[in-house]
C-alpha cells in the first residue's frame, strides 16, 4: 500500500470517495474510523446531503447539516467539476496514488467521461475500485435509479416489519426510519473492499468490486426466506397474530412492553418457570394465584386482563429497575431505550463508545465510535470534523495531481 500521513492500524491507506448521500460515505468512513487518509470529491454544489437536516436551530446551512456531519468526519474536501475536462484531467492524475476508490454515481457515469475501471487499472494496476448500485451493474433493473425507499420496499424488508395495522392485506408495507438501505450497502462495500486488500496483499493486483444495493438488503430478510423456503407464508404483520412482540396494547403469554414512569420495558417471561420468578419479582401480588393466569395457555386467553394488572405494577417505576431486577432473576426483560436514553448509558458510556467531535460551525457533537475493539491495533481515539466544502482542493490537488 501507498503510505500516507495518518495514523491508525490503516494509516497506510488512501481512499478516494467519489460518493454522495449515504451509501459511500458511510463505506469511506469506515476507514477513516481506522487511520486511512480518505479525500472527497465533491461537485461545485457540494454532496446534497449537505441539504439534508437536522440543523442547529432548526437553520438550513450547508456546512451544518448533521446528516453530512455524521459521514464525513475525518475526511478531506476537495470541489471538482467532474463534466469538465480540467475536472476529469485531475481526477486521472490523483488514481496513481490512491488505493481504493469508492463511488455511488449513476452506472456508466466514469465510463462516459472515459475514466472507468478499464482505464483507471491501466493507470494504476493495484487500484481497488468500489461501486455502489442500487441494481448492480447488470440484470433487467441495472440501468433504473432508486433510492433508500425504494430498495427497502423492492428488497422484502417492509413486509417484515409488523406494525399497527388492521388489515395488513390491504395496508401498504412501512419501512424502518432513516437511511437502512443505504447504510447496509455501505457496510457491504467496505466489508468486500477489505476483503479485496487483503487478496491484493497476495497478488498485488487490485479489482473492480460491485455491491448491489437490492441485493444487500435482500440478505437481510432472512427470516422470511427460510419461511419460503421450508412452504410457510411468511411473518405477519399483524400484531394482533404476532406472538413475539407487542405494542400499543396488543400483546401475548410470551410477552410484550410495559409502560413504565420514564417509558417502556420489554418483558418476556415466557415459560412457567420464569413466570413464577416474574411473579416473586412482583411480590406475589394477590392474583397470583388466579386460575386465568395458571398456565401458559391460560394466560394467553385472558391476555388483555393480565396486560392490565402488570401495567397497574409497572407504571410507578423505572424501566431500569425493572430491567435489572428481570435479569437478576433470568428472565429476558430489557429497557427500551430512547436516543436520549443511549447518550447516557453508563455500558456505553464505559466502552468509550461516543466520539466527541467539534465543528467550528455545528459546535460539539457525539459521534457514534467503533463498535468493536482490537487489543493490539492502533486504532485512532480522535478524528477531525467533517471538512467544509472543498476546504482541501488546493493542498491535495498539489500533492496528487502533475501540474497542480
Amino acid at each position: 500500500m501507498i503510505g500516507s500521513q495518518n495514523t491508525g492500524i490503516l494509516g497506510d491507506l488512501r481512499v478516494l470517495e467519489i460518493g454522495h448521500g449515504v451509501s459511500a460515505p458511510y463505506a469511506a468512513l469506515n476507514f477513516a474510523k481506522l487511520g486511512a487518509e480518505v479525500v472527497k470529491i465533491e461537485s461545485l454544489e457540494g454532496d446534497p446531503s449537505r441539504t439534508h437536516g437536522p440543523f442547529p436551530d432548526g437553520i438550513a446551512h450547508k456546512e451544518k447539516s448533521a446528516l453530512f456531519l455524521a459521514h464525513n468526519h475525518g475526511k478531506k474536501s476537495i470541489c471538482l467539476d467532474l463534466d469538465t475536462s480540467y475536472g476529469q484531467q485531475k481526477l486521472e492524475s490523483m488514481f496513481s496514488h490512491f488505493d481504493l476508490v469508492v463511488e455511488n454515481q449513476n452506472l456508466g457515469f466514469f465510463d462516459d467521461r472515459k475514466l472507468g475501471f478499464e482505464k483507471t487499472s491501466s493507470i494504476n494496476p493495484s487500484l481497488i475500485w468500489t461501486s455502489i448500485l442500487p441494481f448492480g451493474d447488470v440484470g433487467p433493473y441495472s440501468e433504473y435509479i432508486a433510492d433508500d425507499l425504494v430498495l427497502f420496499h423492492m428488497s422484502g424488508n417492509a413486509h417484515g416489519m409488523i406494525g399497527p395495522v388492521k388489515r395488513p392485506d390491504v395496508e401498504p408495507a412501512i419501512r424502518a426510519g432513516g437511511y437502512q438501505a443505504e447504510m447496509v450497502a455501505g457496510i457491504t462495500a467496505s466489508t468486500a473492499a477489505m476483503v479485496a486488500i487483503h487478496q491484493r496483499l497476495k497478488t498485488g493486483r487490485g479489482c473492480r468490486i460491485v455491491v448491489s444495493g437490492l441485493d444487500s438488503m435482500i440478505t437481510m430478510a432472512i427470516s422470511g426466506i427460510a419461511n419460503s423456503a421450508f412452504g410457510q407464508p411468511p411473518p405477519t404483520r399483524e400484531l394482533s397474530k404476532e406472538k413475539g412482540s407487542s405494542i400499543g396494547g396488543m400483546v401475548s403469554a410470551i410477552g410484550g412492553v410495559l409502560k413504565c414512569s420514564d417509558g417502556y420495558v420489554a418483558i418476556s417471561p415466557r415459560e412457567d418457570a420464569q413466570w413464577e420468578r416474574w411473579l416473586e419479582l412482583m411480590g406475589n401480588p394477590h392474583w397470583a394465584d388466579d386460575e386465568r393466569f395458571a398456565t401458559r395457555e391460560s394466560r394467553q386467553a385472558n391476555v388483555s386482563k393480565l396486560w392490565e394488572l402488570l401495567t397497574e405494577w409497572s407504571f410507578p417505576r423505572s424501566k431500569f429497575d425493572i430491567a435489572r431486577s428481570g435479569q437478576e432473576k433470568r428472565i429476558p426483560c430489557f429497557p427500551v431505550n430512547t436516543i436520549e436514553d443511549l447518550l447516557v448509558d453508563r455500558h456505553l458510556d464505559s466502552r468509550d463508545f461516543f466520539v466527541e467531535i467539534s465543528h467550528s460551525g455545528a459546535g460539539t457533537l457525539l459521534h457514534p465510535g467503533l463498535p468493536y475493539k482490537l487489543n493490539n491495533a492502533d486504532i485512532p481515539q480522535s478524528m477531525s470534523s467533517a471538512p467544509g466544502l472543498g476546504e482541501h482542493t488546493q493542498e491535495i490537488l498539489e500533492r496528487f495531481t502533475k501540474d497542480g
